[in-house]
């Protein structure tokens, strides 16, 4: 099994995950930059079978159309997916570049597990973010989405983001990875490397949109 990191760039910087086995793959949050995407599985052979959404913010979604494969995303996550005004699109004045009724979108829930030949995918829905977060586990890895991040957690002032939810959430990450804590290789899609932390600095030019305020979530 390997992961490759993509940096993609677009009105936010965001990390595209691409999970391979067997030459097989699953594209993780592809953000922007259809190009780069396709080259690099074209380059490398595989054959992608879906693409993976770990939640439906604009940062997230914009490439969702570089493929012709499955688009899988949690059933609580779809409403945002389709609401311009709930993902980021119409909030920001910004255009979505694709229509979803051209896609093969496909939802989920938290019992789903993706194969990749022998390896497995397990869906584990961490709503706080929005209310159909998901992070993605595959042996002793785990793409977390927007949920965690090294230094700290996810907003929860997005439309269908719950502060206490979020910290249920990764308490319950956290519980549920104690027997291999020491050896789970945890993947943040930031790219602050310098703090490879939360998400605020990137986030920083676009204002909390919807109803709920920046400090609350109840």
């Amino acid at each position: 099994m390997n992961i490759h990191k993509l940096v993609l760039h677009g009105d936010i910087e965001v990390n595209c995950f691409i999970i391979e086995h067997g030459r097989e793959c699953y594209v993780v949050d592809p953000g922007y930059e259809k190009e780069k995407i396709t080259s690099f599985v074209n380059n490398l052979k595989l054959e992608v079978v879906g693409i993976l959404l770990t939640h439906g913010h604009l940062d997230h979604i914009g490439a969702i159309d570089c493929l012709e494969v499955p688009v899988y995303i949690h059933e609580k996550e779809y409403g945002l997916l389709a609401d311009d005004q709930l993902n980021g699109y119409g909030a920001y004045g910004l255009e979505k570049p694709y229509a979803l009724a051209g896609l093969d979108i496909v939802t989920f829930d938290a019992g789903k597990i993706f194969d990749l030949g022998e390896r497995k995918i397990s869906v584990v829905h961490t709503p706080g973010h929005t209310g159909g977060s998901v992070c993605f586990k595959t042996g002793d890895d785990l793409v977390t989405g927007d949920t965690l991040f090294a230094g700290g957690v996810g907003r929860w002032d997005f439309p269908t983001g719950d502060l206490p939810e979020l910290q249920r959430s990764v308490v319950a990450l956290i519980d549920g990875q104690a027997e291999s804590v020491g050896a789970l290789g945890i993947i943040v899609p930031t790219v602050d490397d310098a703090l490879e932390a939360r998400d605020t600095a990137r986030f920083s030019r676009y204002p909390p949109f919807g109803r709920r305020s920046a400090g609350g979530g109840s």
